[in-house]
């Protein structure tokens, strides 16, 4: 008969295998539970669609975290001041891109003799070096048509008189910036919206490809210059016809296409995940162009001015797209800066600041719903989850439960974060390796969740 003693220590050893046991089960059963929870919340829920409950694997990390949404697109309006006074605004977003159009007709300053081209870049200079200070490199759609080499001088959409006056501006302008300025990686886009502005077409008529056709040109003839990208040609909206008969035309006549553009507005996000989709299999099926570039070059909610683009709506939206778009685009822009249409100050400009705040390392994530999605990422130590309820017709609320699963430490101080209030910021324990919260989140709503160690070792 064992002494008490040893007894006592056989019980506590076996309490603890059971413990150890019990956490471990919880860990990789949990996965499978929030699915199981996930199919009933869809039962329940019924036609109208699926509840979320987000799960984040804190040790599954699936490669760096792409930030397409690093790009911003500003049009027409205010196109001398937009990036003034707007340093701590750009510190948040750190754009990496910052597109501008209008660049021929309202920034430089053409001129024609002789069958030659001069342009005075002075006010375009002033531009492209305030992009710079703010961090970001240009992005320049070639447009519109200086009346100086128009075929209808004052209709900025007309044909040029003659090509060859159009092959030498864009061969001067990238001169100008790729070589003389010596700026790395500049986007070159040819055109902006040719089958709105213009009236462009694709193989017939007045025709895109014999713009796109010059312009190439243009480039090939830039010599000892940085790197940069010449595409386009960033249509209203993505056509089929536009993307086989653009690249059919570029491999017949050899030419260089190192990005597709196209733009979207759409309050649905499914648009969005349809035109990747069709991007992908109709670029498929020209195997030598596989690896172009993919840029929504002007995106978001309503192509209207101010409206839902100004609320949490368009914020809410912006997350969403954002997160349907990782991996399957390298850039998606939001239009636009400032003017009528404009992000500062607005919660789309929180949005981007959160997107932009998430650390390079993505985690797996599941549970994502009919309304609800999130990403997931590691920044230093600390797990975070941007989550957002996103529902155009502004009815659908729940309350998401999210939960973070194989964690290594304890001790935790969890901060959560819902857009337009004050941060509740709390200490959490936990002995299972799991923890969960709960969001509960208003129609078009945003959060993010932060989880960070508490480091206990000398207390």
């Amino acid at each position: 008969m064992s002494s008490p003693k040893y007894s006592k220590i056989g019980k506590v050893n076996r309490d603890q295998i059971k413990s150890t046991l019990s956490v471990l089960v919880m860990a990789f059963a949990l996965p499978l539970l929030l699915r199981g929870l996930s199919y009933a919340q869809r039962i329940w829920v019924g036609a109208e669609g699926r509840l979320a409950a987000i799960a984040i694997e804190t040790d599954h990390p699936i490669g760096p975290l792409p930030k397409p949404w690093q790009a911003l697109a500003q049009g027409g309006e205010e196109l001398n001041t937009f990036l003034d006074n707007k340093k701590e605004q750009f510190e948040g977003i750190k754009p990496k891109l910052i597109r501008i159009d209008h660049i021929y007709d309202a920034l430089a300053n053409v001129s024609s003799a002789d069958n030659v081209v001069s342009v005075d870049w002075s006010k375009l200079d002033i531009l492209i070096e305030k992009i710079r200070i703010a961090g970001a490199t240009p992005y320049l759609s070639l447009s519109y048509m200086p009346s100086a080499i128009a075929k209808d001088p004052g209709d900025i959409t007309s044909l040029p008189k003659d090509w060859n006056l159009w092959q030498q501006l864009v061969q001067k302008t990238i001169d100008r910036y790729s070589r003389e300025k010596a700026i790395p990686n500049i986007y070159y886009e040819v055109w902006n919206e040719p089958d709105l502005f213009g009236k462009w077409e694709i193989g017939s008529g007045k025709n895109y490809l014999d713009l796109y056709l010059a312009s190439v040109r243009g480039a090939n003839n830039v010599f000892a210059a940085q790197p940069f990208f010449i595409g386009g040609p960033a249509t209203t909206g993505l056509y089929k016809n536009w993307v086989d008969d653009f690249f059919k035309f570029a491999l017949e006549n050899r030419i260089r296409v190192d990005f597709y553009s196209w733009h979207r507005y759409d309050k649905q996000v499914e648009k969005y995940i349809e035109d990747v989709d069709n991007v992908q299999a109709w670029i498929d099926s020209h195997p030598y162009f596989a690896s172009v570039k993919k840029i929504i070059s002007e995106m978001g909610l309503d192509s209207e001015a101010g409206g839902q683009n100004n609320t949490n709506a368009g914020a809410a939206h912006l997350v969403s797209v954002s997160r349907e778009l990782l991996k399957k685009i390298d850039y998606g822009f939001s239009f636009s800066v400032t003017g009528k249409w404009g992000i500062m100050g607005k919660p789309r400009q929180e949005a981007l600041n959160w997107l932009s705040s998430l650390g390079e390392e993505r985690l797996g994530l599941t549970g994502e719903g009919s309304w609800v999605r999130a990403i997931a990422a590691q920044k230093g130590s600390t797990y975070q989850v941007l989550v957002t309820n996103y529902d155009p017709d502004n009815k659908h609320s729940e309350v998401v439960p999210v939960t973070f699963i194989n964690l290594r430490d304890q001790n935790f101080t969890l901060k959560k974060t819902i857009m337009g209030a004050a941060p509740i910021v709390t200490q959490v324990a936990t002995t299972a390796a799991i923890l969960q919260s709960e969001i509960p989140m208003l129609p078009n709503s945003v959060a993010i969740l932060e989880l960070t160690p508490i480091n206990t070792s000398n207390q």
